[in-house]
């Protein structure tokens, strides 16, 4: 029997609705949402349900395919996806570096579908509101990100509700050729991008502070801050939390709260389009990826010889296969940098 080169990780076929968490089915575009609406929030669907998540991540190493344990049935009443004869073959990817948001997308099995959540590309790094537009580099970005994941396959668009996760979404659905969106300046020399026929669902949860558990205890180490690591920003606080368990009564537990989240986007394999995209923001997806990885990926904000955090464009795959398994990789919209003297600065981080 051919051995599997990866290990995913199970998920039970027995869902539970999520109509909490509110994310809108696919193909309801009365329900859908464009940052131009009053007042934009996660939309409650009664036909998306979401799987508890089992302990632990996945693992690069080697097993046999009985090794790979399930918590219940998985789906029997759809197809895997897969032509007469046609034999998925997995691709390992390395935790411990971000991976071409292409070459993930190029490697998605016949049998797997995969979600793309990604931080948002490059806005004004000075203006943090919630209409805050994309620059014109990170519109560009963008549509260059999504031109890596041209191909057949349907994608569904969702973002957090603010102005640049939704200029993202739709700059990546232009360079697919999923929408003709013409990004410009206005008046007062901000991007403008027009796309009237683009259509993406909107999860507030999406946005930054779904890790923050206490406002105020995390305020508080920041005034108390004599280092000051934490002083002007919680970016490394967040990262001292993720990896070290610092400042612990300020935050969510990671494990518990990312698997919290995943109930968000994944559903049912045989209820979930072949690929979705999220733009989401840094403080969501940098915890994320960091339990995702099982801390083998370098984000480490907090520590001097580090100091790196989560790039724009950069973010997490997740890919579940036709018995509900999980499995992750981290990924990069943005190529890496090669400067003068030859150094070479990875695209997933900053």
């Amino acid at each position: 029997m051919k051995s599997k080169i990866f290990a995913y990780k199970s998920v039970a076929a027995a869902l539970t609705m999520a109509a909490a968490f509110g994310l809108t089915a696919c193909g309801e575009e009365s329900n859908s949402a464009s940052p131009v609406d009053e007042n934009p929030a996660a939309v409650s669907s009664s036909s998306i349900a979401t799987p508890p998540v089992s302990e632990g991540v996945v693992s690069n190493s080697s097993s046999s395919p009985s090794s790979s344990s399930s918590i219940g049935e998985p789906a029997t009443e759809t197809s895997n996806g897969c032509a007469a004869g046609q034999v998925p073959s997995p691709v390992a990817f390395p935790q411990d570096k971000f991976n071409d948001i292409g070459e993930v997308y190029k490697n998605i099995q016949c049998n797997e579908k995969v979600v793309f959540i990604v931080r948002h590309a490059d806005r004004d790094l000075n203006n943090y509101s919630g209409e805050t537009p994309l620059l014109m580099e990170g519109y560009e970005a963008s549509v260059a990100a999504g031109q890596k994941m041209v191909g057949d396959g349907q994608f569904k668009y969702i973002f957090s509700g603010m102005l640049r996760t939704y200029q993202t979404a739709a700059g990546i659905a232009t360079g697919r050729g999923d929408a003709a969106c013409v990004a410009s300046y206005d008046e007062n020399d901000q991007v403008v991008v027009n796309c009237p026929e683009f259509k993406a669902d909107t999860l507030t949860q999406l946005k930054d502070g779904w890790y923050v558990k206490d406002k105020d205890i995390l305020k508080a180490y920041q005034e108390a801050d004599t280092t000051g690591t934490i002083k002007s920003s919680p970016n490394p606080a967040i990262t001292a939390w993720a990896y070290d368990g610092t400042y612990a009564d300020a935050f969510y537990d990671l494990k518990e709260r990312s698997e919290e989240f995943l109930k968000l986007i994944i559903t049912d394999y045989s209820a979930m389009p072949k690929y979705t995209l999220a733009a989401s923001h840094d403080q969501v997806l940098t915890p994320l990826t960091i339990w995702a990885t099982e801390k083998k990926i370098d984000i480490k904000l907090h520590d001097p010889n580090s100091l790196k955090w989560l790039n724009f464009l950069a973010g997490l795959a997740i890919i579940i296969n036709d018995k509900n398994e999980l499995r992750y990789a981290a990924i990069k919209g943005m190529n890496d940098k090669v400067m003068a003297d030859g150094t070479v600065y990875d695209g997933g981080v900053q």
